[in-house]
């Protein structure tokens, strides 16, 4: 759960309020392995954002040789559930109401737990957890998001692993910092609960997965002993190519995200307000493009400001990607590897961003000055007005952080390695059939994310 609501897509699909959608498909072609059940707190499509991206490619990686049994929430309205059924034998969405769920959570403070465990709580998916415990055998089953850990313990007897992606804790610490005054207790304490709750998962799951070392790291600093390992994501570098368009005649920022989504609003609204208007003084036809849907008032607001132009949705985020000069990412909150920053170095563009966006590709050897442009020091608005200002007037410098990061992106951030790992450690904690032995256990790493480089590099990596 973040701070701000965030919209599911839009369609036609009509549900009952209690009543799960149960899609069941039986793809056509046999498969060995493993029987999975895949748990998510939202549905896993479309991939158009963070939580959605990685969830869908795990849901498509592991679907290659290992039959899927999907069961996720939905607070909003249904996407189209085609290409789930296409991946999965079969598919249950069960839906919240976010009225009673944002009530759950407000109730949820006079209970020592997170408010996120009360938003993402249904009495429907845990009597089908329970009916499934008594009448089906899973080999494992996968939980993706923290907030639905409490789901594996309805099967107890089947091993579990869990992907936190990112520690939440220290984003809602985060969160606490930059919000409204009246808000701050509320998102600090959310942060002391959901630390000590991150911490009791370390001896409930045969492993647990994050997004990158660092994150990683910090979970381990909280959880000493927790079985946590480093699972990069990745970025579908054939849709994310540079497109032969040319750039912009005026020099053009672009920064792309779910416009309502809290660390989105606050690190743009800041440097458009802040930041961008020395820029203006300094370089008067500097235009700044904020492209992304459902833009709160405070993002559409933005539009008055000489040289802005805040878009709302778009069809093709790519041409705007192509045409713009380069690529900002002024965040002040961040946790993990921003999605968004992969596309644009897949679409070649130059990058300048916050250090806690540097630090979410750390696992990737980017470094500021050969691969993008960090700002970090104390004066982080000069420095960044410094960054984006000496990046407009070298255009040999923006074409060499592209290739260089682009390059390194090849290397590092693809689908396939992160997915082989993931099968791997999946397919390690899980039972095996009757009358064989447990595997084995990879081993518990704290450079889990350089192994992973390092076996990328050693060959070309399989798409998913």
């Amino acid at each position: 759960m973040s701070p701000t609501s965030e919209p599911a897509p839009q369609n036609d699909a009509a549900t009952s309020p209690r009543a799960p959608v149960d899609l069941l498909h039986h793809v056509a072609r046999p498969r060995a392995g493993l029987r999975i059940l895949y748990l998510c707190h939202r549905v896993p499509y479309p991939p158009d954002k963070g939580e959605r991206i990685r969830a869908f490619h795990q849901v498509q990686g592991l679907a290659r040789r290992h039959r899927i049994h999907l069961l996720a929430l939905a607070d909003g309205e249904l996407p189209d559930l085609g290409p789930l059924k296409a991946l999965c034998e079969r598919v249950e969405v069960f839906p919240l109401n976010r009225t009673a769920a944002y009530a759950r959570a407000a109730l949820g403070a006079l209970r020592p737990r997170p408010f996120s465990l009360s938003f993402f709580e249904s009495k429907e998916l845990a009597g089908r957890l329970r009916e499934l415990a008594r009448r089906e055998r899973f080999d494992v089953v996968m939980v993706y998001c923290s907030a639905m850990a409490p789901c594996a313990e309805l099967l107890p007897e089947v091993p579990a692993v869990l992907d936190m992606v990112d520690v939440d804790s220290a984003k809602w610490a985060q969160y606490a910092r930059f919000a409204p005054l009246p808000l701050r207790p509320v998102y600090a304490l959310e942060a002391r609960r959901l630390r000590r709750y991150e911490a009791s998962l370390a001896g409930r799951f045969q492993k647990i997965f994050l997004a990158t070392g660092n994150e990683t790291r910090l979970y381990k600093a909280n959880a000493p002993g927790a079985p946590a390992a480093t699972v990069l994501s990745g970025v579908d570098v054939d849709y994310f190519q540079p497109l032969d368009l040319p750039k912009a005649t005026a020099p053009t920022l672009v920064f792309t995200g779910q416009m309502d989504y809290f660390a989105n609003v606050d690190g743009i609204v800041h440097f458009a307000r802040e930041v961008f208007p020395r820029l203006r003084r300094r370089i008067p036809d500097v235009e700044l493009l904020v492209v992304g849907r459902s833009p709160v008032p405070a993002v559409r607001d933005l539009g008055e400001l000489p040289g802005v132009q805040v878009t709302g949705a778009v069809g093709d985020v790519r041409p705007f990607l192509a045409r713009a000069w380069m690529f900002v990412a002024p965040l002040r909150i961040a946790q993990g590897v921003q999605n968004k920053v992969l596309e644009a170095m897949a679409s070649n563009l130059p990058v300048v961003c916050s250090e806690r966006v540097l630090a979410g590709v750390a696992d990737g050897g980017f470094r500021s000055g050969r691969d993008l442009l960090a700002a970090g020091t104390d004066d982080t608005d000069a420095e960044m007005e410094n960054a984006v200002a000496s990046l407009i007037g070298d255009a040999e410098l923006r074409e060499r952080l592209a290739a260089s990061a682009r390059q390194r992106l090849l290397a590092t951030y693809r689908w396939g390695s992160s997915l082989d790992r993931l099968e791997e450690l999946v397919g390690a904690a899980s039972r095996p059939p009757a009358g064989l032995p447990p595997a084995g256990h990879p081993e518990d790493e704290e450079g889990a994310a350089r192994s992973a480089i390092a076996a990328t590099g050693a060959g070309e990596a399989r798409r998913a």
